[in-house]
């Protein structure tokens, strides 16, 4: 595994204080910067669109209060009112004066960050899609040297032993740069003074032709530690050359996942995935025995923790957080791209029924998106 530069633990230590508890000054600082410039709900669409191949478009939500935003049915879209009220946090990006990161100065809004969208063919759930923008100078929260938008949702519940499903799409354009460095999509992490890491389970589009996941799990270090090596930590290249499959751009790729967190002991990991106009979804990542994907592990840890704290989860600790956006080292172009659709829900059959049916498929009202192994 590409190891990250040592600042990677500030990072993690300033955003998931936002989740982690109500102790740190500095989250409640963070929170006033980047919740402060609320989205514009009253977008006007251009045309009067029909999204062929997507659901019809959902109402947006009177509010984020409602119970099943805090249960299994939890839903992190950009349809809701406010368009950041599902998200813990939304860090646009701030500038740097004189070497240091001015948490007062975010570099854009927050709506310029992750901007609703809904031209033709760049929504697959919803009324609207995310596009992420993150643009040279839109530094990270913690360093002038990293860039990142992130919007953060902690308090998932989450953690040693806890099973979960969860369903998204991203849509990346034909010419995609990657990055110089790393180029994180999305991750579930944990909080960082208790279990100090460079991350945990992260999606990376930092190469032009691949899409790769970083596992760092298993047994890590106490705080305090000069190293942030885990027991299990690996990469693996999920489209791509080097994977059965190539990596598509200008098309939604819509994937799902199935979590069961365990520390100490093997856990679960599987994910799907497919192609806009596809019909069904190809098992991608197993490391279950005779799971039939086609990239098939051995079985391995899919939590991490600590001789000190634990697991998360554990003993009244703080579990799982979800960030996602991009996150690279500093890199002289804008990286762009659409996500749609993220969500957890309570099993399979529930998270396949969110997904949108592509036109003209045969039976579709019989629900043909149902998963195929290994095809």
């Amino acid at each position: 595994m590409r190891v990250r530069p040592r600042g990677e633990v500030s990072r993690r230590r300033v955003k998931v204080a936002l989740f982690g508890g109500g102790a740190a000054v500095l989250a409640v600082v963070v929170v006033a910067v980047v919740m402060g410039a609320p989205w514009h709900s009253g977008r006007k669409a251009a045309n009067a669109l029909s999204h062929s191949g997507r659901k019809a478009a959902e109402a947006p939500r009177a509010s984020c209060n409602s119970p099943a935003t805090r249960s299994s049915n939890l839903t992190l879209s950009f349809d809701a009112e406010p368009a950041d009220c599902e998200w813990s946090s939304i860090q646009p990006g701030f500038t740097c004066a004189n070497g240091s990161v001015n948490q007062s100065a975010p570099a854009k809004s927050p709506s310029a960050a992750f901007a609703r969208d809904d031209s033709p063919g760049n929504v697959r759930d919803g009324k609207y899609s995310a596009r992420v923008a993150l643009n040279p100078g839109d530094h990270a929260i913690y360093s002038c040297q990293k860039e990142a938008v992130m919007a953060i949702k902690g308090g998932l519940g989450e953690g040693e032993g806890s099973e979960s499903w969860w369903g998204w799409s991203w849509k990346l354009p034909v010419g995609w740069r990657g990055t110089n460095s790393w180029g994180m999509l999305f991750e579930f992490t944990t909080y960082a003074p208790l279990w100090p890491s460079y991350g945990m389970l992260n999606f990376d589009a930092a190469e032009t032709n691949s899409l790769r996941l970083g596992l760092h799990t298993g047994l890590t270090p106490s705080p305090g530690s000069s190293s942030y090596d885990s027991a299990y930590q690996k990469w693996v290249t999920l489209l791509g050359p080097a994977a059965p499959r190539p990596m598509v751009y200008g098309k939604w790729l819509d994937f799902y996942m199935h979590a069961v967190w365990r520390s100490r002991t093997s856990g679960v990991l599987e994910i799907w995935y497919r192609v806009d106009g596809e019909q069904r979804f190809t098992k991608l990542y197993s490391d279950v025995p005779g799971g039939g994907a086609l990239i098939q592990v051995p079985p391995h840890p899919t939590l991490l923790y600590n001789t000190r704290n634990g697991a998360p989860g554990e003993n009244g600790k703080p579990g799982l957080a979800i960030e996602g956006g991009f996150y690279r080292g500093n890199t002289p172009w804008t990286n762009e791209y659409w996500w749609d659709g993220m969500r957890r829900r309570p099993s399979e059959a529930a998270l396949l029924a969110g997904f949108p049916s592509p036109a003209g498929s045969p039976g579709a009202a019989n629900h043909p998106y149902q998963p195929a192994a290994g095809s």
